[in-house]
């Protein structure tokens, strides 16, 4: 399999948006672009490459726009190019293309501006492309625990060692229950949580149905387990605890730590 990466760093708020503009022609979006953007961005770039994996090239551009830079995929469709990604902000990008007929994969991962700049969610979307085609396969955020949690992250379970071959959803049975950027209880030393010293990193409400990962037996004296979940929107108490997910993308998730002390399989 070949990779091909390309990492851009920006500056704003990032702005996604899945788009189906089509355009007569490639050489006419190409004159849009550098007229309107490579004689003002030194990061002005244009990459040819086959994403959706059914003989034509396809192009990526990136290059600054405004106070942040942006960056576009435009697909090949018949000689018509449908504009289908086109985000704006802070990402990195990871293009894993693909052989034997199996989907192409286009990773964003992107970082969250609050207030001076400064967030501890990162914000990552997994994107396949096949036959002009481009599907949404993940599109979540999780705490940036490398950057805002000043320990020996390596001590910590922080992301599953492997996924459940079928994901399964659980119903909260109290109120306020605390989801945690790594499966423990003790104290951390990291900042933007709900409560200082804590890994807590948003609060659920009873009765929200949110969908298991992945699990991991905890070390504490009760032995409990930890349950990996992706939490919607609407499952968060706002009030108790501000909601990470502050992207304008629809459907966005959260995904964290939470017991299973108080949780029924539904």
């Amino acid at each position: 399999m070949m990779k091909f990466k390309l990492v851009c760093i920006f500056l704003i708020l990032p702005f996604l948006i899945v788009a189906q503009d089509e355009s007569e022609s490639i050489e006419a979006i190409i004159k849009e672009y550098q007229e309107n953007y490579a004689n003002h961005s030194e990061d002005f770039s244009i990459k040819l490459i086959d994403v959706d994996n059914d003989s034509d090239l396809d192009y990526i551009f990136s290059f600054g726009c405004g106070e942040g830079n942006c960056l576009r995929v435009h697909l090949n469709t018949n000689g018509a190019y449908k504009k289908v990604i086109d985000e704006f902000g802070v990402v990195s990008i990871d293009f894993m293309d693909s052989k034997n007929n199996e989907a192409s994969k286009l990773i964003l991962n992107s970082v969250t501006n609050h207030c001076c700049g400064e967030s501890p969610f990162g914000s990552h979307r997994v994107f396949y492309f096949a036959a002009d085609e481009v599907h949404l396969k993940n599109n979540y955020v999780s705490y940036n625990h490398d950057d805002y949690n000043d320990e020996d992250n390596y001590r910590l379970e922080l992301l599953p060692a492997y996924f459940l071959d079928e994901a399964y959803e659980v119903r909260i049975t109290t109120d306020n229950y605390n989801v945690r950027f790594s499966a423990d209880l003790n104290s951390h030393h990291a900042i933007f949580t709900c409560e200082e010293q804590t890994n807590i990193i948003t609060k659920l409400y009873k009765g929200a149905v949110v969908n298991v990962l992945a699990a991991h037996r905890g070390n504490d004296h009760e032995e409990r387990t930890w349950l990996y979940v992706e939490i919607s929107n609407e499952a968060i108490n706002d009030e108790a605890c501000s909601s990470p997910i502050s992207y304008a993308f629809d459907h966005q998730k959260l995904r964290g730590w939470i017991s299973d002390k108080y949780v029924e399989k539904i």
